[in-house]
């Protein structure tokens, strides 16, 4: 009798579960994709795959099944797409402002800051951060960008002729880069361990693996992982540490409101505001006629310090790469920056000097299309949504394949070739669908910081080419790459380093 009432409840919790699953693809028949198992769909395919390996599968299927197809994820359908006319309505719609679910892993380190934070909260704050971008205010963190790539170069230069791992060097300058420029507070990342940094890396990494990895996915499972304690403590300094630097900035403030971080009126007053961290801004930020909470600067200052190091670091490490593997086009560069900036290799360059880089800003630009930051992006719409003739669910999510855009030959004639130039205007690229090309996404979305970005990767160009001349391992040498959200070199990438 209980063998008999195990198997009915056995059978009947099988159909439930097979009649939602089919109402749960049903909308999406007419959307092509891998073959996918009755009741797990390809969640067999994504749990068994490294983040290389999931990486890459996503690119072969947009060869097998076209621009826009289908994930079966057990639980949900994700729709991809890699087409411009997509992708600008994903990027430009309101109903697609929300980030896909992947991101609630960020939930408990970053809060609703901007990266996470969707609808009245997401416009509001997005709105009063746009200042801390102002052309004055990247101007003042120029010699910021000069100083910690000075200490880049010479541990590049302390390496001559030698082999070493670039991308873990480079993560370190430009985290000590945020932490100066959004915290206002001294950082030496790179010569001396601090539990922050530490803790900052370790959070990454484990953020990335949980994304990636469905079954550490789930907050119950990974509660029960080893790495759990791991995450608690790294969890506290980084709260800890940024909520002590808010509460003694909000203290000097109150004490003395006329001192250099005092709130500017008008527009004409930005050359004092220039000299503030994004942190003071915050502190100085009044919305819906009240200021932040020390929580609020918190999910924001910690947002910036997460979005915007790896990021920065991938770009830089994937640049100098491939000017190893071109050396044409990095004797190009090197002479641009001796004509603009003079032979010294120690003269800090202003922003002036860095926007007259205008061949390094096409190598930029190239490296970006090629090598993208953030390959993928995910958007989740909360209502049931038309996308170009297909009736979508609410609650679906939508990843937009920036890697795949940029690597399409329709878009970019051949497609793998580093060439700088075809982002000159008179090669045709104004003419080019301008949401086939989104290193820093777009629509109001998109990047925020990423000016702050552009000016960073050419002052740390420009700094470790005036005094290094860059090569590959050997000849041969390709980067193997892997997606854990931002794009990475999977062996760090080895390069050598030859004094000038």
């Amino acid at each position: 009798m209980f063998a008999t009432a195990i198997f009915t409840l056995f059978v009947v919790a099988f159909v439930a579960c097979w009649r939602w699953r089919y109402r749960l693809k049903a909308p999406f028949r007419s959307v092509p994709g891998p073959p996918a198992l009755p009741l797990i769909g390809n969640g067999y395919e994504i749990v068994r795959k490294t983040s290389t390996e999931l990486f890459h599968w996503l690119l072969e299927l947009e060869t097998r099944f076209g621009q826009v197809y289908q994930i079966d994820g057990i639980t949900q359908i994700w729709l991809f797409y890699a087409s411009p006319k997509h992708v600008e309505k994903i990027m430009t719609g309101p109903e697609f402002n929300s980030k896909g679910e992947d991101y609630d892993v960020l939930l408990e380190w970053l809060g609703t800051g901007l990266l996470t934070s969707s609808g009245k909260k997401w416009f509001t704050h997005r709105k009063a951060l746009t200042s801390a971008f102002h052309f004055k205010i990247l101007e003042n963190f120029v010699p910021v960008f000069d100083r910690k790539s000075t200490v880049l170069t010479e541990k590049f230069r302390a390496t001559a002729g030698k082999v070493v791992k670039v991308f873990p060097m480079v993560k370190l300058c430009t985290l000590d880069v945020i932490v100066e420029t959004a915290m206002g507070t001294a950082s030496t990342a790179q010569t001396t361990q601090s539990s922050y940094t530490l803790a900052v890396e370790e959070m990454a990494t484990i953020a990335f693996l949980r994304m990636f990895n469905r079954f550490y996915f789930s907050d119950f499972i990974f509660r029960l992982t080893k790495m759990y304690p791991t995450y608690r403590q790294c969890l506290n300094t980084i709260h800890n540490y940024t909520l002590s630097i808010i509460a003694k900035r909000r203290k000097a403030l109150q004490q003395n409101s006329n001192n250099e971080c005092e709130q500017p009126q008008t527009d004409s007053d930005l050359g004092t505001k220039a000299k503030m961290a994004l942190l003071d801004i915050l502190l100085q930020t009044n919305i819906d006629g009240r200021p932040l909470t020390n929580e609020e600067i918190r999910e924001e200052v910690d947002t910036f310090m997460f979005a915007g190091h790896d990021t920065t670091a991938s770009a830089i490490t994937f640049l100098l790469y491939i000017l190893a593997k071109h050396p044409d086009v990095q004797q190009k560069v090197y002479e641009e920056i001796m004509a603009v900036l003079g032979d010294s290799g120690d003269t800090p360059p202003n922003i002036t000097m860095l926007n007259d880089l205008k061949y390094l800003d096409l190598a930029v630009k190239e490296s970006l299309r090629l090598f993208p930051p953030v390959p993928f992006i995910t958007r989740t719409a909360l209502k049931e949504v038309d996308l170009c003739g297909l009736k979508v669910p609410a609650n679906t999510n939508f990843t937009i394949g920036i890697y795949n855009m940029h690597h399409n030959a329709t878009y970019f004639p051949d497609p793998e070739r580093f060439m700088p130039e075809r982002f000159e205007a008179e090669l045709g690229a104004e003419k080019r669908n301008p949401y086939a090309y989104v290193p820093f996404s777009a629509g109001g979305r998109n990047c925020i910081g990423q000016k702050f970005a552009q000016y960073m990767i050419k002052s740390t160009i420009s700094k470790v080419i005036r005094n290094c001349r860059v090569e590959l391992p050997h000849p041969d040498y390709e980067t193997p790459l892997k997606a854990e959200m931002i794009l990475k070199p999977m062996d760090d990438m080895p390069l050598k380093f030859h004094c000038r």
